[in-house]
């Protein structure tokens, strides 16, 4: 098929194109498109406009952009505000009437802060003066109101939904009920008799609670006062409230304070007992023995704690640390630490002697308990009887390897370990090395009958070449000894000493030291050393 240049319409065919004449059927014309003429020195052409319904149908597209495009900006505009609020109060956020829209937590603190200590209650009427909220008990929590004032900006979407409303953030306050009432009765003037509550109070028996009684007077009604501090509070702005005074009887009557009182008296009547099972000694000499523990009335009583607060009648409680401290002491008498015991055993490791004989400790491993069921039991008016739960400590053992032989001595000791003997039976002194006599006996001079010498295991703690001996004669009277050689102390005054005016040793004569010749003084002097064990005996 061709286009004439001219026209643009197809040619017909030709007979050989076509075929048989009989067999083809001729379509119409297609319309030619409308074409329109240009000047020029050759003819060209160009469509015609579209209808103009074709116009019509761009026109929602282009509608369509443009709101997108709106959109598009708004949302990145919202994004931006919501996101400059993180951390800040929102737009059309208040404080008892106070803008605080773009503010940090901390600076909504510090405000709410200024304005609380600011605000205060004028008193006029019968009383005058001018309270702050802490006066009467009231407290702004600045804290919680900024909390709350940032809590719509919590998050970017409540950021967000937040920007298109308003916030008013209420303040909060807290309120001590009987601080009013202590400020009210502080404006009552010293000329008028103010109303006083009845009290509960312990007897001077320690045993019984009384009632103090109370009396009718003059009184101002706390509760305006309090509401109008509540309601200056909440405002964050002062205000005026107007007392009067009132002849008026107690809040709290004798009776009320009478009904509190046996309450506590019933208390004390409780019986409280605690019971406890111990076991003493070891082995085949263990023994176990039955305790119990009784809290008397004074005790109890102690216990028991009266509050009263503002106009309402008194509380009674239970002082659990007192009750706690009662608990141990009864404890401590069931405790008891174990006893490691001693044998003597020889060069074999046979057992020749028990110097000290092991004993098992008991503790009590439940005191904390036993207290707080006390406390528990007496605060709800109950008796209370109960046990201790004890542990046994096992005993140990201590194996102290002596010198052969030394079994059969006043002092049991270890191979080598230096020891002096004082026989005060036959006046001598021995030195030992273990159980091997290095020198002696040595015959001296012990304690008269008026100033004997002491007996027992001692250790020397000083010793001196020379000095002068002072003390007391057995009739009181002083008397001083000087040059006295080769000192060696074993127990506060009582030493071994040289005795250069004495010609003759054996018998009893001293004032309680031991007086030696000379020479064996020194020779005890050099062997000794500090900590030397002395043992004295009949």
């Amino acid at each position: 098929m061709q286009f004439n240049a001219l026209t643009s319409a197809p040619t017909a065919p030709t007979a050989d194109e076509a075929g048989p004449q009989d067999d083809v059927v001729t379509p119409p014309p297609p319309a030619a498109p409308e074409v329109v003429p240009t000047p020029g020195p050759e003819a060209s052409y160009h469509p015609a406009p579209a209808p103009a319904r074709d116009r019509r149908r761009r026109w929602p597209l282009w509608a369509a952009a443009a709101a997108f495009l709106l959109l598009g900006t708004a949302a990145v505009g919202s994004y931006a505000y919501a996101s400059h609020y993180s951390g800040l109060a929102l737009p059309g956020t208040t404080v008892a009437g106070t803008d605080v829209s773009g503010m940090s937590r901390q600076q909504i603190v510090d405000l709410v802060s200024s304005k609380a200590d600011a605000v205060t209650v004028k008193v006029s009427g019968d009383a005058s003066a001018t309270a702050s909220l802490t006066d009467l008990g009231v407290t702004v929590d600045a804290e919680a109101v900024a909390d709350a004032a940032l809590k719509p900006s919590a998050s970017f979407g409540s950021r967000l939904a937040g920007l298109f409303s308003d916030h008013p953030v209420t303040v909060a306050t807290t309120t001590q009920e009987d601080t009013a009432a202590t400020y009210a009765s502080s404006l009552i003037p010293s000329d008028k008799a103010a109303a006083h509550n009845a009290g509960v109070t312990l007897g001077e028996d320690d045993e019984t609670f009384e009632v103090s009684p109370g009396s009718e007077g003059v009184s101002i009604d706390a509760s305006t006062l309090r509401t109008a501090a509540e309601q200056a509070a909440t405002s964050l702005t002062s205000t005026d409230v107007s007392v009067s005074f009132v002849t008026a009887p107690p809040k709290v009557s004798d009776a009320d304070a009478q009904a509190v009182a046996d309450k506590a008296n019933s208390w004390v009547s409780q019986d409280v007992t605690i019971t406890a099972t111990t076991t003493t000694g070891s082995g085949d000499q263990k023994k176990t023995e039955e305790k119990s523990f009784t809290a008397d009335a004074s005790t109890k009583a102690s216990w028991i704690t009266v509050s009263q607060s503002g106009d309402n009648p008194p509380t009674l409680g239970v002082d659990s640390a007192k009750v706690t401290t009662w608990v141990n002491e009864q404890a401590d008498e069931v405790n008891a630490e174990p006893v490691k015991g001693q044998r003597n055993v020889n060069s074999r490791g046979e057992v020749v002697a028990t110097a000290v004989e092991a004993k098992d400790g008991t503790t009590v491993s439940n005191s904390a308990d036993v207290a707080s069921a006390i406390t528990n039991a007496l605060g709800s008016g109950k008796a209370y009887t109960g046990s201790f739960t004890t542990k046994t400590i096992e005993a140990t053992w201590e194996e102290r390897k002596i010198a052969d032989g030394a079994e059969n001595l006043v002092y049991p000791a270890a191979v080598g370990e230096k020891w002096i003997d004082i026989n005060l039976s036959n006046k001598t002194v021995t030195a030992y090395e273990g159980a091997t006599v290095v020198r002696g006996p040595v015959s001296i001079v012990d304690g008269a009958p008026e100033t004997p010498t002491v007996t027992g295991t001692y250790h020397i703690y000083l010793q001196n070449a020379t000095q002068t001996m002072r003390g007391q004669n057995a009739d009181g009277t002083p008397y001083e000894a000087e040059g006295i050689p080769w000192i060696s102390y074993f127990y506060e005054g009582y030493a071994l000493h040289g005795a250069p005016s004495r010609s003759s040793f054996g018998f009893s004569g001293s004032h309680g030291c031991l007086n030696m010749p000379v020479g064996e003084a020194k020779w005890i002097y050099d062997w000794a050393t500090i900590g030397t064990t002395v043992v004295s005996h009949y």
